[in-house]
């Protein structure tokens, strides 16, 4: 049955997020040969991917997907992927072949059938999924319960959010296969926003969840 726990921190947030993930994988790789881990881009997770590039993993056995993109072209500074890949991918030296991201030089509808087409041909559920969530509950690029409610694993968005420009996002769908669930928030609007998700708002956030296990890392 699936769980929801809360971790308050005052401080060593990073270090705290980066222990939980980090002996997290290390189980899930004594159950299985592979592992397949989503990750959020945006400002909270980036320290906590820097810090876990240091730690020791066989990272070849881990399998890396984007939960959303901007679309913008790869080398932005606006794309999660280069600013996921500089953190992590490149510094733990993670082989190409495991990390999925979107790819935003194709049109944005023929970019999200390719994604979904990748990550069903590679699995059908993911292990781990660490999230942000915005200032307003939205989580991945999911800004309205429609786009994530569609029945698909991956879609698109009109211009959302800050930078505002269209979007490719995993849906709830794809999303909630995971059996574990860590979201990543800081800062007093985020607070109150989990705070309405706990009152059971119906905010896309509220509609993530762990198949096992959701837990919630909250930082100042």
């Amino acid at each position: 049955m699936e769980k929801t726990v809360i971790y308050l921190l005052e401080d060593g947030y990073v270090d705290f997020a980066v222990e939980k993930i980090h002996k997290k994988m290390k189980k899930l790789l004594e159950e299985k040969e592979k592992i397949f881990a989503v990750l959020a881009g945006g400002r909270t997770p980036l320290p906590v991917y820097e810090k876990l590039a240091e730690q020791k993993l066989p990272w070849n056995r881990i399998h890396f997907f984007l939960s959303d993109e901007r679309y913008v072209s790869l080398d932005s500074d606006q794309s999660n992927f280069k600013n996921i890949n500089e953190a992590l991918f490149s510094r733990a030296k993670i082989p190409s072949s495991n990390v999925h991201y979107i790819d935003t030089s194709l049109s944005i509808e023929k970019a999200c059938e390719k994604y979904e087409r990748e990550i069903r041909s590679i699995t059908d559920q993911f292990d781990l999924a660490v999230l942000g969530m915005g200032p307003d509950g939205h989580v991945a690029s999911i800004f309205d319960l429609e786009t994530g409610n569609k029945d698909v694993f991956v879609t698109f968005t009109d211009p959302s959010g800050d930078p505002e420009v269209p979007r490719v996002t995993l849906t709830f769908r794809a999303l909630n296969t995971s059996r574990y669930v860590l979201f990543l928030i800081r800062g007093k609007e985020k607070i109150n926003r989990l705070a309405e998700i706990l009152k059971e708002e119906p905010l896309p956030a509220y509609f993530v969840r762990g198949k096992e296990k959701t837990v919630w890392l909250v930082g100042k």
